[in-house]
C-alpha cells in the first residue's frame, strides 16, 4: 500500500478555505440519524468481540479448544476470505507457533498498541499471504478480543478513503503495521472532536469506526430523514434479514455478511467448491435477501455451447409475422436484468450465473470484460448503436465447480473482475453444516456426518474431490435413504474421479464406512 505524507494528521484545509470535517460529520449525523447505526454496524463487531475475548482467555490459560475458539471468532467479513483462509491454516497445521504469536499480541495489559501488533508481527508467517494492510487489518481484529470499543477494525482502503474525504494526513513514509492502525486510531479520536463540536456525540472509537466504514463506502445518506409525526415501523434491516437467512441455512452471520461486503466493494463474485456444498442454492436465496423480492433475481446458466448472443444479445429465430420466419434482436438475460435495474434504481437486483465456468468466458461476455470493471463508463454492444453500461444496483453472483477436470480455469481477466468465495466441506462455516442440520432435524441421523466426515478425510489428497453435505439435506432423512443417496449419487461421482483405482474406490463403500466408525466407538467405549 502506498502512502504518501506526514503522521502528523493536522487538518490540511483546501484553497476555498472550506472545512472537509463538516460534510464528514453531516454524513455521520444522516447516518446516526436513520436509527441503524447499531443495527448494522456495531452489534455485530461487539458480538465477534465477546468471541474473540473468550478465545483469548482460552489462549492465555493454554486450554485445549484455544484453535477452534480463535478460528470461530475471526470474522469473514473483517478479514478478507483469502487471508482468513490462510490464517485458519496456520493455526490449524502449524498451533505451537501460531499460540506463541497469538499470546505476544493478547497477553499483557499494559503493553502499548503498537508493541503488541510489532511483537505479534514478528511471529506472524509469511505463508499467511498479503501485504501490509493485510497484516494490520488481522492485528487489527484480534486486538477487538482485548477492548473493540478502543480497538476497533481496521481496513486500510476505507481508511485511505476516510483520510481523503476529511483531507487528514496519510501516515509517514515507509509505515508498519502499528504505524498504520495507530494513525488510524487518532483519526477516529480527531473525527470524535470534530463531531462532539458539531453537536454529533459519538461513543467510542467504535462508532466513529462504525460511520468512517460506512461513509467510506457510500452508504450515508446524503441529506438527514425526513421527519415524520408517525413514521411507519421500520423495514428490517439488511442485518437482521441476513442473521435470519443465516440461521435457515445453517450457516453464520458472519459468513453470508462478508458476502455482501464483498458484493458491496466489487458488485461480483463467485462461488467455488465441490458439487453439492451448497453454493447454487445459497446464493439463490441470499439473492432473493438482499434484492428483497424474488422479481430481483435474473438466473443464468453457462454451458459450452452457450455464446454471447445467449447472454447478452443476438438475433433469434422468431414469427415476424403472417407465418413468416426470420431473425429478430433478443435481449439476453444479462441485458434484461440490467434494464430492470436501470428501472428500479431504489432497489437491488441480482443476476446469478449457475456453472460460470462452463461457458467459454472471453466469447460469452466480450465487451463486458470491461464495463465489469468500469461502471461509470459506457461502450456500444456488438450488436445495438446505442451505448450501454452495467448499472451499479446490479449485482452479479457466479457459481463454480472445483471438481470438473473438463473446464478450463478461469482466465485471470475475469478472475481479477471477482472476489472469490470458498464453499469447501473442510472449511468453515460449510464444515459442520450437516452435523449442525442433522442435530436441529434428525438428530438420530448424527452419524451420517460422522460418515461424510470419513470420507472426506480419504480424499484428503484431492480436495476438490470432496463430497458436499446437499447430499445429505433432506427432510425425513433416514437410514435406507441416505444409503440410496449414497449409492446412487455419492458413488458414481467417486468411482468418476477415481477411476481405475478399485481398491480405493472400495474404501468408499457405506456400510464398511459404518462398521468402520462403529468399530472405532466400541474400541473407545472399551477403553
Amino acid at each position: 500500500m502506498d502512502f504518501t505524507g506526514d503522521s502528523t494528521g493536522d487538518f490540511m484545509g483546501d484553497s476555498t478555505g472550506a472545512n472537509p470535517w463538516d460534510g464528514f460529520v453531516d454524513l455521520a449525523r444522516n447516518y446516526i440519524a436513520t436509527g441503524k447505526l447499531d443495527a448494522e454496524e456495531t452489534n455485530y463487531k461487539v458480538e465477534i468481540a465477546r468471541k474473540l475475548a473468550a478465545a483469548r482467555e482460552a489462549v492465555l490459560a493454554g486450554s485445549g479448544d484455544w484453535a477452534s475458539l480463535v478460528s470461530g471468532g475471526l470474522a469473514g467479513n473483517l478479514i478478507f476470505h483469502v487471508q482468513l483462509a490462510q490464517l485458519r491454516q496456520w493455526i490449524k497445521d502449524q498451533s505451537a507457533h501460531a499460540l506463541r504469536a497469538l499470546r505476544a499480541i493478547w497477553t499483557k495489559e499494559d503493553l502499548p498498541v503498537a508493541g503488541r501488533i510489532r511483537a505479534f508481527i514478528d511471529l506472524f508467517p509469511p505463508s499467511v499471504k498479503g501485504g501490509l494492510g493485510s497484516r494490520a487489518n488481522i492485528a487489527s481484529v484480534l486486538l477487538m478480543g482485548i477492548d473493540v470499543e478502543k480497538h476497533p477494525p481496521f481496513k486500510v482502503n476505507f481508511f485511505k478513503e476516510a483520510y481523503r474525504r476529511a483531507k487528514y494526513d496519510l501516515p509517514k513514509h515507509n509505515p508498519d503495521e502499528a504505524d498504520l492502525y495507530e494513525h488510524a486510531l487518532g483519526f477516529l479520536d480527531r473525527f470524535m472532536v470534530e463531531a462532539s463540536r458539531r453537536g454529533a456525540s459519538l461513543r467510542h472509537r467504535l462508532d466513529a469506526q462504525s460511520l468512517t466504514w460506512v461513509i467510506a463506502h457510500n452508504r450515508a445518506p446524503t441529506s438527514a430523514p425526513a421527519a415524520s409525526a408517525a413514521p411507519p415501523p421500520p423495514a428490517p434491516t439488511p442485518a437482521s434479514d441476513l442473521r435470519g437467512l443465516a440461521n435457515e441455512l445453517f450457516l453464520t452471520f458472519e459468513f453470508l455478511d462478508n458476502i455482501r461486503a464483498l458484493l458491496d466493494e466489487k458488485r461480483q463474485v463467485i462461488f467455488q467448491g465441490p458439487p453439492g456444498s451448497g453454493k447454487t442454492y445459497v446464493a439463490q436465496k441470499l439473492a432473493r435477501c438482499l434484492a428483497g423480492s424474488e422479481g430481483g433475481v435474473t438466473l443464468a446458466q453457462f454451458h459450452p455451447s452457450y455464446a454471447y448472443e445467449d447472454f447478452v444479445q443476438g438475433f433469434r429465430p422468431a414469427d415476424l409475422g403472417k407465418g413468416q420466419p426470420g431473425f429478430r434482436l433478443t435481449d439476453g438475460p444479462l441485458l434484461r436484468a440490467a434494464e430492470q435495474a436501470r428501472r428500479n434504481p431504489d432497489s437491488n437486483h441480482f443476476l446469478i450465473i449457475d456453472e460460470i465456468n462452463r461457458g467459454n468466458l472471453a466469447k460469452v461476455f466480450g465487451e463486458l470484460y470491461f464495463l465489469l470493471e468500469y461502471r461509470e463508463d459506457s461502450l456500444f454492444l456488438q450488436y445495438s448503436n446505442r451505448p450501454f453500461s452495467l448499472p451499479k444496483n446490479l449485482y452479479i453472483i457466479g457459481t463454480m465447480n472445483t471438481a470438473d477436470r473438463s473446464i478450463a480455469l478461469v482466465d485471470l481477466a475475469l478472475r481479477r473482475r471477482f472476489y472469490f468465495v470458498e464453499f469447501h466441506p473442510d472449511e468453515p462455516p460449510v464444515s459442520g453444516l450437516l452435523r449442525r442440520w442433522l442435530r436441529a432435524k434428525a438428530p438420530d441421523m448424527l452419524w451420517m456426518a460422522d460418515l461424510l466426515d470419513r470420507a472426506n478425510e480419504k480424499l484428503r489428497d484431492d480436495r476438490h474431490a470432496a463430497i458436499g453435505p446437499s447430499h445429505f439435506l433432506k427432510d425425513g432423512l433416514t437410514a435406507a435413504h441416505a444409503k440410496r443417496v449414497w449409492r446412487h449419487g455419492v458413488l458414481p461421482y467417486l468411482e468418476e474421479r477415481l477411476f481405475g483405482d478399485q481398491d480405493r474406490i472400495g474404501q468408499f463403500d457405506f456400510d464398511a464406512l459404518r462398521r468402520e466408525l462403529r468399530a472405532e466407538d466400541a474400541a473407545a467405549n472399551d477403553g
